[in-house]
């Protein structure tokens, strides 16, 4: 009798501890059962770009010529619109010179920063090869006449200025590969040379740096260069309750305008990618919402080093998600 009750007291003391202990650990998250569902994030993802990020122009043609004239956009972009007579044409190839278009409207959207390109679903990959992208920027350019679609006509372009603080030498112009949608899936081409020339800043006094290209049609560019070190594959483990319904899982890198998503399926709690560079210090970030409640991890990693990370993603609010993004 008496070395049963000895037994069951000394099972209560260790309950008891086991209870205490976790109770003071606070960075430890009970992860309750939860069988995940598709959970909107694009909307929280939506409040994260700058307004800022786009312009648009408009014209009215009153039957004369519109002048050669320089279109800037407030990240300093610079859009160079020329032999205006001959630069556009309707969906059918019908000519449309600027004065005879009495509602011309120019759109430009200009996106350099990475947490911007991720909250857009604007992945820096080429199409088909999967091949990881620097960026200086990524551009698109839009024209209407009263409402219609234009777009170049044979043999015309637009001058584009890219502004950059240190220019490199191989930088080239990439277009996109669109789905069914019109979503961005990746870059393509690559042909088009973007060179490092400098130019009067609108401030006065020094002089501007940045890539200047030409554009031979309308669209979605980046200004972009291939990483040229060796890849290897780079996959994330989270909790079994997170898969692509209702997280996503980016790399961002230091130090280099590059940031990628990593690849997940719904019915997995693994997202890979394939083709990662080799040897740039990054951030691993995991982004996750299940019913009302929004979850965040984070970690430091250099490429390459580790082919596998756990990661645990802790609760969070909206605004935590956002000014994350935003931070990149």
């Amino acid at each position: 009798m008496h070395l049963r009750m000895h037994i069951g007291y000394t099972y209560l003391l260790l309950a008891w501890g086991l209870l205490w202990a976790s109770a003071c650990r606070q960075d430890v998250y009970e992860f309750v059962p939860y069988a995940p569902v598709e959970e909107d994030l694009q909307s929280l993802f939506s409040q994260v770009p700058d307004e800022n990020t786009s312009s648009t122009f408009y014209f009215e043609g009153k039957g004369t010529p519109i002048e050669d004239t320089i279109l800037t956009h407030p990240s300093g972009v610079r859009l160079f619109l020329s032999d205006t007579e001959a630069l556009f044409e309707d969906d059918n190839g019908a000519p449309v010179p600027c004065s005879t278009c009495p509602n011309l409207k120019i759109s430009a959207l200009f996106v350099a920063q990475k947490g911007d390109l991720l909250a857009r679903q604007l992945p820096l990959i080429t199409y088909p090869g999967g091949e990881v992208l620097e960026s200086a920027g990524i551009l698109q350019i839009q024209a209407t006449c009263s409402g219609q679609p234009l777009r170049l006509r044979p043999g015309a372009f637009i001058k584009v200025q890219i502004p950059v603080t240190l220019p490199k030498n191989n930088m080239t112009i990439f277009s996109a590969k669109t789905d069914d949608s019109g979503k961005v899936v990746g870059w393509r081409g690559g042909n088009t040379p973007a060179l490092p020339v400098l130019w009067p800043s609108p401030l006065g006094g020094n002089l501007q740096s940045g890539y200047e290209a030409q554009l031979p049609h309308l669209g979605w560019f980046n200004c972009a260069r291939v990483l040229p070190e060796p890849t290897t594959t780079l996959c994330v483990e989270l909790p079994a309750q997170f898969t692509a319904l209702n997280s996503r899982v980016f790399l961002v890198f230091e130090n280099t305008n590059t940031a990628i998503e990593l690849s997940g399926n719904v019915a997995s709690s693994r997202f890979c990618s394939e083709h990662t560079p080799v040897g740039y210090p990054a951030s691993v970030v995991a982004i996750a919402r299940t019913g009302q409640q929004h979850w965040i991890a984070l970690a430091t990693t250099e490429t390459g080093a580790l082919p596998q990370l756990l990661l645990i993603p802790k609760p969070a609010s909206q605004d935590d998600v956002i000014a994350l993004l935003k931070k990149f």
